[in-house]
This record gives C-alpha cells, sequence and structure tokens, in this order.
C-alpha cells in the first residue's frame, strides 16, 4: 500500500486560516555549510539530498505515520512526489543517502482538495538551485501547499499561506535550524532523537508532563487507615446495609479476620481472593488481606461463573474470602473458600489486634483484571507504594472537599472505585457503600439521601444520569466535588452539569488513567471549557509523569498526536505471569531515573498549550460503560462457538450517545447462528457491558486493500 500524504497537524491550522495573510520565516545555516557539505561528501550525495534529509526529519516529527509521501518541485519548476521512511535512518549519514535515493520521486498527481484553503495541509520542498518564489507557474499552481520550504543561499525560507499562524511558522523554522545544527555536528549522529524548537522539549517533558515531587514516608494505606483509627476511634468509617462500622470496629473486624486467613494459610504474597457484594463485610475483607501481607483478587459476583473461575485460577488463589450465598460461583477444586457467615465463630475468637505481617512499599496490593486482546483478561499488579501515592493524593484534592466521605457504587472488580473506598479513610471519614446490586435507575436518589458527601466518582455516563434525573438544588448540595473518569468526558456533558448545578454549586473534575498506572495519573477541576471535543485529561499528580511520544519514545512537539505514555510512582510491576505481555507495553522510561519505567497506554492524545487531550486509542480497545475493553477477547469467545466459523466485534455509537459493541459472524458450514441464543452464550462467559448489543450474521467478512477487515463496511450493513 502506497505512503499517505504528509499533511500538517491540525492543531496547527490558524485560526482566521481563509482570510490570513501569508506569512514567512527563514532558518539561516551559512555558518554551518561547510559542515553539510562535508556530510553530503560522507553520504555520497550533494548538498539539495541534505537539505532534503532535513526536511524528512522536521516533517516525521510532526507526523504520527512512520512513512508518508510529500511534494518536491525540481529545477524545471515540475512538482515530484518523494516517498520517505526517516525512521528507517539511524544517522545522519543513512538519512542524506535515504534522501538522495527518493529522488527524483514521481509526478504528483492533482488533489482533491486543491483550491480550498481549509486543507492547505500538504508541504512542497524547494530545493536550489531554485530561486525564491521562482518555478509559481502552472505546474506549481495546481497543488495547494500550506508549507512551502524554499533553499537558496544559505537559508532555508519557509512561506504559509496563511494556514499556520506566524508563532507556529517560528518555532517550526527554530526546528529546522535544529535539525541542521544536529547533521552539522557529524555524520554519524543520532538521526532518530527528536529535535523540537528552543524551550518545546522542556515542556513536553518536564514542565507539562511532571507532577511536582512529594516525599510519601508510608508503607502503605494500611498505615495511613491504621493511624488516623487511632486518632478517630469512634467516628463512623462505613455506612452498608444499615450498619454502621466505627473505625475501632472495623479495624478490630479487620484484625480478627486477618488472624483467621493466617490461620488458613494466608500470606507470602499469595493473592487472596474476595467475592463480596458490598455491604458490611467488604472493607473488613480487604483490609484483612493486607494485615495478612497478601494482596487481594476482587471477584465481583456478577461476573459469569466462568470468567470468575478463570480469573481466579490464574491469579494462583489460596484462599477465597466469600459468603455461602456465593459459593456455586466458586470452583469447588480451586482456591479454599473462607465463607464468612459459616465460619463467624471462628472469626470472633480471634484476636482483635493487628498480626505482625504486612506487605512493604514494593509489594503487591491487588491484582485486577481488565481485558485482554487474546481471550483472556490480564491480571495487573499493583503495588503498595504506588496506591498510596495515588490515595493520599485523592485524600488531598477529592476528600478534603467536604467532611461526608464518599459512596462506593461500582463493581469491586472495577478500579474508578479505589478512591472511594480508601481516601476516606486516611482522613476520618465515611465511606457509604451503596446497595449492591443497584438498579441506575436509584442511583440519584441513593445519592441525594446520602448527600451531602466530599467527593462523588464515577463515569461519564453516571454524571449524565444524574445530569437528567437530578434537581438543580440536588445536584448543587449533592457533594464538594464530582468526579467523571474511566471513560471519554464529552464537554457538552460538563457543561451541562455545570448548568445543572449553578454557581457555587457541586463542581465538577476530569480524571484519567489505566489501570496499569494504579487508577489515575492525572485530573484536575473543569474550569475552562472547549466549544465541543472532549474535556482534557488533566494534570499528573505528584511523583508521576506523563509523555506524548512517537513510537521510538521521541517526545512530539506540542500540537502534534503520539501516544500517552506514563512514568513515575503508580506504574504497576506487569501483568500476573505474562512476561512478554509485560515487556511489551512496561518499557524503561528514557527520562527518569536508572531502573524507571513507562507504561504505553495505548491511548492517543496531544499537547495543546499545556493541556493534554485525548484523540482515543492507538490499537482497538474501546471504554464501553467506563470499562476497557478490547474486542478481540468478545471476538475469541464468538469463535469458539460451533455454529460459529469467524467473527468481528466492533464498537459503534448508539442512538443515545453511549458506546456499545456489534458482533458480525460468519455461521459455520451447514449452521444457522441464532443472534438471541448467541448473545446468551457470551452472558455466561462475559460481564454484561461485553456482550454486544447487535449480532449481525454475514456471509463473509469484508476486507480493505491491506487485507484487514473492513469495519466501516460491516456497520453498513448493521
Amino acid at each position: 500500500m502506497s505512503a499517505g500524504d504528509f499533511r500538517l497537524p491540525s492543531a496547527w491550522r490558524a485560526a482566521d486560516a481563509l482570510g490570513a495573510p501569508a506569512r514567512r520565516s527563514e532558518a539561516h545555516f551559512a555558518d554551518i555549510a561547510p559542515e553539510l557539505d562535508a556530510l553530503a561528501k560522507a553520504a555520497g550525495c550533494e548538498r539539495p539530498a541534505v537539505l532534503l534529509a532535513a526536511h524528512a526529519k522536521v516533517l516525521n516529527t510532526l507526523v504520527e505515520e512512520a512513512e508518508f509521501a510529500t511534494d518536491l518541485l525540481d529545477a524545471a519548476g515540475d512538482v515530484r512526489r518523494v516517498t520517505l521512511d526517516p525512521g528507517a535512518a539511524a544517522t545522519w549519514r543513512e538519512l542524506a543517502t535515504l534522501a538522495a535515493g527518493a529522488l527524483p520521486g514521481a509526478p504528483a498527481g492533482p488533489r482533491e482538495e486543491a483550491g480550498d484553503p481549509l486543507h492547505a495541509d500538504h508541504a512542497v520542498f524547494v530545493a536550489e538551485p531554485c530561486e525564491p518564489g521562482a518555478a509559481d507557474g502552472a505546474s506549481g499552481a495546481a497543488h495547494v501547499h500550506g508549507l512551502r520550504v524554499e533553499a537558496h543561499d544559505g537559508v532555508l525560507t519557509l512561506r504559509t499561506g496563511g494556514f499556520l499562524d506566524a508563532g507556529r511558522l517560528e518555532r517550526l523554522a527554530g526546528m529546522y535550524r535544529g535539525v541542521l545544527a544536529a547533521m552539522a555536528a557529524g555524520p554519524d549522529g543520532d538521526a532518530v532523537a527528536a529535535v523540537l524548537a528552543a524551550g518545546e522539549r522542556d515542556d513536553v517533558l518536564r514542565r507539562w508532563a511532571a507532577g511536582r515531587t512529594v516525599e510519601r514516608d508510608v508503607a502503605g494505606v494500611l498505615d495511613l487507615f491504621a493511624a488516623q483509627a487511632a486518632r478517630t476511634p469512634g467516628a463512623p468509617a462505613v455506612r452498608a446495609d444499615g450498619t454502621t462500622l466505627t473505625y475501632r470496629e472495623l479495624d478490630a473486624r479487620s484484625s480478627r479476620l486477618a488472624h483467621h486467613l493466617l490461620a488458613r494459610g494466608a500470606g507470602g504474597g499469595v493473592p487472596v481472593g474476595v467475592c463480596l457484594r458490598r455491604g458490611p463485610d467488604l472493607l473488613p475483607a480487604l483490609l484483612a488481606v493486607w494485615k495478612c501481607g497478601a494482596p487481594y483478587l476482587p471477584l465481583d459476583p456478577d461476573l459469569p461463573v466462568a470468567r470468575l473461575r478463570r480469573m481466579a485460577a490464574a491469579a494462583g488463589c489460596a484462599l477465597t474470602v466469600t459468603r455461602a450465598e456465593h459459593l456455586p460461583l466458586l470452583d469447588p477444586e480451586g482456591a479454599r473458600p473462607v465463607v464468612l457467615d459459616r465460619e463467624q465463630a471462628a472469626i470472633e475468637a480471634a484476636p482483635d489486634v493487628p498480626p505482625g505481617t504486612r506487605g512493604g512499599p514494593a509489594d503487591v496490593a491487588y491484582v485486577i483484571y481488565t481485558s485482554g486482546s487474546t481471550g483472556d483478561p490480564k491480571g495487573v499488579l499493583v503495588h503498595h507504594a504506588g496506591l498510596a501515592n495515588y490515595v493520599l493524593w485523592t485524600a488531598l484534592e477529592y476528600a478534603a472537599r467536604g467532611t461526608g466521605g464518599s459512596p462506593h457504587f461500582s463493581s469491586i472488580g472495577f478500579d474508578l472505585g479505589v478512591p472511594s473506598l480508601f481516601a476516606p479513610l486516611v482522613v476520618g471519614q465515611r465511606v457509604d457503600l451503596l446497595p449492591d446490586p443497584l438498579d441506575p435507575a436509584d442511583l440519584g436518589a441513593l445519592l441525594v439521601e446520602g448527600a451531602p458527601y466530599s467527593f462523588v466518582k464515577m463515569t461519564p455516563g453516571h454524571l449524565n444520569l444524574l445530569s437528567t434525573d437530578l434537581e438543580p438544588a440536588e445536584a448543587r448540595g449533592l457533594a464538594g466535588l464530582a468526579i467523571a473518569a474511566g471513560d471519554a468526558f464529552p464537554v457538552e456533558l460538563a457543561r451541562r452539569w455545570d448548568r445543572l448545578a449553578g454557581p457555587g454549586g457541586t463542581p465538577v473534575a476530569t480524571e484519567y488513567g489505566p489501570t496499569e498506572i494504579t487508577v489515575g495519573n492525572s485530573g484536575q477541576l473543569v474550569t475552562r471549557l472547549g466549544d465541543d471535543g472532549l474535556v482534557p485529561l488533566g494534570l499528573p499528580i505528584p511523583n508521576t509523569t506523563m509523555y506524548v511520544l512517537d513510537d521510538r519514545l521521541e517526545p512530539v512537539p506540542e500540537g502534534v498526536p503520539g501516544e500517552v505514555c506514563v512514568g513515575g510512582a503508580g506504574v504497576a510491576h506487569g501483568y500476573l505471569g505474562a512476561p512478554a505481555r509485560t515487556a511489551e507495553r512496561f518499557v524503561p522510561d528514557p527520562y527518569g531515573p536508572p531502573g524507571a519505567r513507562l507504561y504505553r497506554t495505548g491511548d492517543r492524545g496531544r499537547w495543546r498549550g499545556g493541556r493534554l487531550e485525548f484523540l482515543g486509542r492507538t490499537d482497538h480497545q474501546v471504554k464501553i460503560r467506563g470499562h476497557r475493553v478490547e474486542p478481540g477477547e468478545v471476538r475469541a469467545v464468538l469463535q469458539r462457538r460451533p455454529e460459529v466459523a469467524d467473527a468481528v466485534v466492533v464498537a459503534r455509537q448508539a442512538p443515545s450517545g453511549a458506546q456499545q459493541l456489534a458482533a458480525f459472524v460468519v455461521p459455520a458450514p451447514g449452521a444457522a447462528p441464532d443472534p438471541a441464543r448467541l448473545r446468551a452464550a457470551l452472558a455466561r462467559e462475559l460481564p454484561p457491558y461485553m456482550v454486544p448489543a447487535e449480532i449481525v450474521t454475514v456471509a463473509e467478512i469484508p476486507l480493505t486493500a491491506n487485507g484487514k477487515a473492513d469495519t466501516r463496511a460491516l456497520l453498513a450493513r448493521a
């Protein structure tokens, strides 16, 4: 497949692109011309090829694609099309040789958008010996170029017909000068490293990308809770099912259960499953597991039996804390159950002081599963140090906005709810565990009943529900802060909530972070909204970093899309029992201290004036009802069905605006798949949010020109 055309970043378009005057800037290189000529000699080419190589390097910094095509105006005034892959060159010598090999290029054909200033985002390079501004004849005029770079007498002149504003054009000229200076430093210099405009590297790697450094002198959240329980033993800590536990009672109950678990063999860092609903037993169980020096594995009773058993087996659980009603969900040949309602007498007889065991900062706090592309979920190993760093931040930024604590109403297997479980407990506030199961239609009334809270964290879908269910006075007094996280957060929704809550009412904040970086890595109060699109991802929390990088882990300029990569205190240990998968996503951090790692999120983003914008996924993962879903996992389950020969699962927007899954299945020979039965079969193995809303039978899976499933053609059949 041929390379796509280079296009200037859409974020660089001037606000007045239609009527803006032409602009120009210059990058001088006469002072380093001898060194550039020496590079040309070393590469066996002429100076124009070296200048084209510099042009290619700058353009490569502005696009996500490794290979692209751009225009070249030759000495005869003809526009030629050259295809370049600068990333294939490790040194400037190799890059110059590559540029020379791309010459003279092929004739450039007409473009559909010629004459439309809004699409004038192509670039053309005019090599020496062309005179500045020459060769604007019929051939050149047939093409629209938002950027024209002309080489003449030791100067690169950059011209734009209004597409770029003056500030960005000056930055671009600085990048050309920076690349030429790097080339002049030696033919075998590093051609992979990003060359950014002056000051921009500091912006995208430090000033915008790094949270402040804060010393954390605690081993984990358990220590913070213990200190708080000593300060406020009689204060209410948990409210659930009509029962209220004080801090003293919560500490004692968790200690007794911890002794009981130790007697049953818990400890040694081996995960302990917790298969409980939101009730009075939940927080004592989670704290008890930590007091044993073990991580907990949340097992939501609403998950399909097969998935629950697969997760517990993969994690290697020796014990599972549960109640008798959930025993049918657990594998009788798997982890030994600790049945709270059957073993209550023995638990009550145990000491109510904490045992001497507990995990250290680097030990795993919990194992939480996310969707996996191979058909099996991935177990993320989150450590105590990262969790403590995050919970202390939420205590300061969320819980400090009031005294009413926080409600918890998400699945225990969804880490979005982690701050609602633990942040109140480190500041002497209360955790409200809402009824489980919970009808979403009842959420608004339950929250109003418990309000005012310090904070309420939810998905944008929940916020959308509340924005239609609550009266203005109810929204105004709901909480000190409402946080929307776990999914794309539309600006329109934030604006609608702001209007409902009114001046002085519950403000809204955003939070961003995959499970692999410990719940959340960035967030901020939403105070400045654009006209449309999505709310930005926020600022990095203390002791973390957040970069936008290309596929070689080099920083990209402001306004240019790249992959969001996260570093710092919250980066998890990796995936349980999956070293290859861990190595793929958890990589050495080239901008951190020795031994530091980055997590490659797979999310696309770009910096815009210090604000990080979310642009979607680099892979095929999607968010459904706030949960990260790999359509490949759903596809793998479908393909195991005997009546299905092949399947494709894609996300699409429902009429309500929410994302949902649609599956397209090819029947096995002689079979006639029934969509209702397939959905029922999927529901036995997958959570409800992973069951496609629609299943369509197709004769074959259509393919694109490069052999991939043509999802657009499939969606047209739905």
